[in-house]
């Protein structure tokens, strides 16, 4: 699979306010928990356009910000750095939401 390490990919990413859970802006400019659902802009004012669009709709989010993404030859997306591997898979979340309602 031929993949775009060069991180000209880029997503708008951010953070739910009502809970936490890590979102990404779709084309529809809605906020989505799924990552495949996510505009992806191919260079870069189309980033820049992304990023704009990101902050004009986040009044249910915290602090958009862009992340890069590389594409599979299927489409699939997925985030270049650890730290956004991470938040995209969602693990951390859910051990922390785990472990809060383990001691409430």
């Amino acid at each position: 699979m031929a993949k775009n390490l060069s991180g000209d990919l880029q997503v708008a990413s951010a953070n739910r306010l009502v809970d936490g859970m890590v979102v990404w802006l779709d084309e529809a400019g809605q906020w989505t928990d799924r990552l495949e659902h996510a505009a992806v802009a191919r260079d870069k004012r189309g980033a820049e356009f992304l990023l704009e669009r990101a902050r004009v709709e986040a009044f249910s989010v915290v602090d958009p910000f862009l992340v890069a993404v590389a594409e599979d030859e299927d489409g699939t997306i997925e985030p270049l750095s650890l730290r956004e591997k991470i938040r995209a898979s969602g693990l951390t979340f859910d051990a922390i939401a785990a472990d809060a309602v383990r001691y409430a």
